[in-house]
């Protein structure tokens, strides 16, 4: 089968495991990061309360933003779970532009052969390994189509996202865990830099997908996250990643839009934070993603 028509089907096949928190809405207009154009993006009723007007930047009784409440980096669509570069739609996905904002071209800068484990993993037949298909972890960029909440507890920024992971960034340790300990969303330490809130991250486990398409990075990458609000109701959040084990150069991406608040308890167009509770409840798709995987590379594989 055609390359790309191999892929659109795995995307077919796996987009069902997505709707459980979010389906499909407004296509995106302009570049990623632009101003949001939904009026859900601004504060309209979709199953919550609406949002007062956008007001200036609230303050933490240290003068620092803050960035407590419920975010959603899209107005509920799926056109980035799929993939991050600028995309066609069809197949059930929504067609998007890039979000990768650096280098200027908007193509993730991989080494070859990794652009090459990138395609083979992106083919239909692979899907079964992305794990999000099994109700594992998101990876840290691939959660912003979702909401999220963020609040402070004591010294430390905490973000709650989808399938109840949650990251735990101090402000109080300024040396990473020792290299021999791996985790699935790496070991996230926070700081201030002037008023923009940043998150630097190591320690990955190279487990995750940054989407359905197969995007990577390697355990030693170094992701450094900036959070800057631009108003009481709007994030501006961007992530870059140096790993020179997989990537020519370091890359920066953002979310499909501006990281705008959303009213608590908002449910609906994957504004819920709790949304995947049930996520192997009727699950069939993963067990056909299993038979197609099987199918392909046998019932033993990979080795053990």
């Amino acid at each position: 089968m055609h390359t790309r028509a191999r892929f659109l089907a795995l995307a077919t096949a796996s987009m069902a495991m997505l709707v459980v928190t979010s389906k499909p809405a407004l296509a995106q207009e302009g570049r990623a990061g632009g101003a949001p154009a939904a009026p859900a993006a601004q504060g309209g009723r979709r199953g919550g309360a609406p949002l007062p007007p956008a007001g200036p930047v609230p303050r933490r009784p240290d003068g620092k933003p803050d960035l407590t409440g419920n975010w959603m980096g899209s107005v509920g669509t799926l056109q980035h779970t799929v993939i991050l570069e600028e995309h066609p739609g069809g197949f059930g996905i929504t067609s998007g532009k890039t979000l990768i904002i650096e280098p200027a071209d908007g193509v993730i800068p991989y080494q070859p052969w990794a652009l090459q484990e990138r395609n083979r993993r992106r083919d239909d037949a692979n899907g079964y390994e992305d794990p999000v298909g099994h109700c594992e972890f998101y990876d840290i960029g691939r959660v912003h189509s979702f909401a999220q909440e963020y609040m402070f507890s004591g010294n430390n920024f905490v973000i709650n996202a989808n399938q109840h992971s949650t990251r735990i960034a101090p402000f109080d340790r300024r040396e990473h865990l020792p290299p021999g300990i791996r985790l699935w969303l790496g070991d996230p330490i926070a700081r201030w830099d002037g008023d923009t809130l940043v998150i630097d991250s190591t320690n990955f486990n190279g487990k995750t997908r940054m989407a359905i398409g197969g995007d990577f990075y390697s355990p030693d990458a170094h992701i450094v996250e900036r959070f800057t609000m631009l108003d009481s109701n709007t994030i501006r959040w961007t992530m870059t990643i140096d790993d020179a084990k997989v990537f020519t150069r370091p890359w920066t991406m953002t979310s499909a839009l501006p990281m705008t608040r959303r009213p608590q308890g908002q449910g609906g167009e994957g504004g819920n934070v709790d949304g995947e509770d049930t996520c192997h409840e009727g699950n069939v798709d993963l067990s056909h993603l299993k038979n197609v995987y099987e199918q392909v590379h046998g019932p033993d594989w990979p080795p053990k």
